[in-house]
């Protein structure tokens, strides 16, 4: 809140209720206890005739509590916090570059490497950016930024025409780009976040350097040298300036002897595991993850970032082209001079700290064979020593994908769902998105109304939901920045807290954090259709609590038809959320079955009284 108040009622939070869904009367409450006291409040005037409707603003209501808070919350917290509880996160995945420019002095290092005309070379965005936008985040509801790696990047490859602007091929994992700022400038992005009661999440990368070695078609296994050249990049460098990554010479006899790096071509069949984990990914210098003098560099070099700057989760890129046993060294090493990054992480109070890797496999519709491989990662060795506390849902993306952009029939996804809880030892830790920065965005081939139905499934459902930057305005195109001078923004900016799907997702993750029965719960598929699109319902239960989801990917309203015994006898239904405003609430019949009309693009959810059906 801004303006000049009384000081007597500096120890209150006033939290009006504006969503569309209903007007609520102005709530004062004590801010120790702002929560519980307002849901109270709201819990009392949320009776009558106009019960429905203004259940749906309820859940919208107690996130947007925080929003007063966030407008004002520029005191920085501290370097180090506690680990949330990452079920009930909310992640806001930002592409450094392409966010915010917050100092426009550090867009161009002179190297021809800044044009933002063009896709292919840095726009401007950078750490202060993310900082200076942070109420912008927060408003959304998320309560976790995800930054791509920040870390010292190859500027402008000339051989490959293109640049190292996302921050994933590396020349030093222990510096922060030029282009991004500084490591103060890091780390206050860190505090301003831990301020606000929110955390950090650093893209990391362990299978690769930046593209400097080259081979062509005379390599031979076993003779490194054959065939091999080195790349001279923009700024006058052939090597990462970072030891031990600098020794990357194979026509060395003793940088060879080092085997700091595989010394491979590019992959050229991704179904051989020999390539797929020790060759080149789209040319970037495979290491030897298998070396300890590698090992040991990244867990000191990773485990300085939460030391230095306060990072409270990693994701992992490209895990799967790294071996399982790797990641048991990286989070466990018992070495007391370069620990794993699980000890890190408890030495600096978070005890929950999350890893999860970047799983690249999407099952083809009713397969989980992909869901088995990435599964592996996550899994603990046999001596029960775990690898990476999980991994990105991609099969669920693809199921998502399918039955929502692609109208395919929502018995896909049903299955997925039924999957995904036997296949994945731990899926409410699993990060779920309906698109990133590696896949064309939704809106290339769904619409804005299939777009907030998949969005309410990942809000209602197992997982960790992911936000890409830029899909609460609408965006079509997979890395255009949102401030007017960056590539692809049309001149304009792009933080529109009124923007439609802005207020949707501010709408659809309160309702996700309101309820912890969706973050912690076990779903039940009860409907699906398996010819077309269609209905498609299930159930969120945990400790007595349960909301019913339901789903009509049709273009015609259809009857949504639920057996006996999927409910308690007669139990009553209360709306909580409706993608088209206000729908009546149900009652279960005397049977425990149920059947309503959904709408076409409906997506609906309501509160369901009394015990679950076993």
């Amino acid at each position: 809140m801004s303006g000049h108040r009384p000081r007597h009622l500096d120890a209150y939070v006033f939290m009006p209720c504006t969503f569309g869904l209903g007007a609520c009367a102005l709530v004062a409450c004590p801010r120790q206890s702002w929560e519980e006291c307002a849901v109270m409040s709201m819990r009392k005037r949320f009776q009558g005739p106009r019960r429905a409707k203004c259940c749906a603003a309820r859940g919208a209501l107690r996130a947007a509590l925080l929003f007063p808070l966030a407008a004002g919350a520029q005191t920085p917290g501290a370097l180090h916090v506690p680990s949330p509880d990452w079920r009930d996160a909310v992640i806001y995945f930002v592409m450094i570059d392409r966010f915010a420019d917050g100092d426009p002095g550090n867009n161009d290092q002179g190297k021809g490497e800044y044009d933002p005309r063009d896709h292919r070379r840095y726009s401007g965005g950078d750490l202060r950016g993310v900082q200076q936008r942070l109420d912008y985040i927060q408003g959304l509801g998320a309560t976790a930024v995800w930054i791509t790696p920040p870390v010292a990047n190859q500027w402008w490859n000339p051989d490959t025409r293109y640049g190292g602007y996302h921050g994933y091929w590396a020349t030093d994992f222990s510096a922060v780009d030029a282009h991004y700022g500084t490591l103060a400038d890091y780390q206050a992005l860190s505090r301003a976040l831990h301020g606000r009661g929110m955390y950090l999440v650093q893209d990391i990368v362990v299978n690769h350097t930046a593209n400097f070695i080259r081979y062509d078609r005379r390599w031979k296994a076993g003779e490194p040298a054959r065939g091999f050249s080195l790349i001279t990049d923009s700024q006058g460098q052939h090597a990462p300036t970072q030891a031990p990554f600098d020794r990357n010479d194979a026509r060395d006899p003793v940088q060879r002897s080092e085997a700091i790096y595989h010394w491979t071509p590019d992959i050229t069949d991704y179904e051989v595991r020999d390539q797929y984990v020790n060759w080149q990914l789209a040319g970037l210098d495979d290491l030897n993850t298998e070396n300890p003098v590698v090992r040991r560099a990244m867990r000191q070099t990773y485990g300085d970032w939460i030391r230095k700057v306060g990072v409270d989760a990693f994701r992992v890129d490209t895990a799967l082209h790294v071996p399982e046993d790797f990641f048991e060294d990286f989070m466990h090493a018992g070495d007391a001079q370069a620990p794993g990054i699980a000890t890190v992480a408890r030495q600096t109070g978070r005890e929950r700290f999350i890893a999860f890797g970047e799983a690249f496999k999407v099952d083809k519709a009713f397969q989980d064979t992909q869901a088995r491989r990435i599964e592996v990662y996550a899994t603990p060795a046999a001596d029960g020593t775990r690898r990476l506390d999980s991994v990105l849902n991609f099969s669920l993306y693809g199921a998502t994908l399918d039955v929502f952009a692609k109208r395919q029939p929502t018995a896909e996804l049903a299955w997925r769902i039924d999957n995904m809880m036997q296949v994945h030892a731990r899926p409410h830790l699993m990060p779920s998105f309906v698109d990133n920065h590696d896949v064309d965005r939704f809106l290339a081939s769904g619409s804005q109304a299939a777009l907030k139905q998949a969005l309410l499934a990942i809000m209602t459902l197992p997982g960790i939901p992911v936000i890409y930057y830029g899909t609460e305005q609408g965006f079509d195109k997979r890395r255009p920045a949102m401030f007017a001078t960056g590539v692809d923004a049309g001149g304009r900016d792009h933080y529109d807290t009124q923007a439609p799907l802005y207020r949707y997702l501010h709408e659809a993750i309160a309702l996700r954090r309101s309820h912890p029965v969706l973050s912690r719960g076990t779903p039940r598929v009860l409907a699906s259709d398996a010819k077309a699109a269609g209905v498609l319902a299930y159930t969120m239960q945990h400790e007595g609590h349960q909301l019913l989801v339901a789903f009509n990917t049709a273009d015609k309203a259809q009857v949504l038809t639920l057996p006996a015994g999927s409910f308690s006898a007669s139990a009553r239904m209360h709306s909580v959320f409706a993608i088209h405003g206000a729908t009546p609430d149900q009652a279960a019949d005397a049977q425990g079955g149920l059947q309503t009309l959904l709408p076409p693009g409906a997506g609906q959810v309501w509160e369901v009284e009394g015990p679950a059906a076993r």
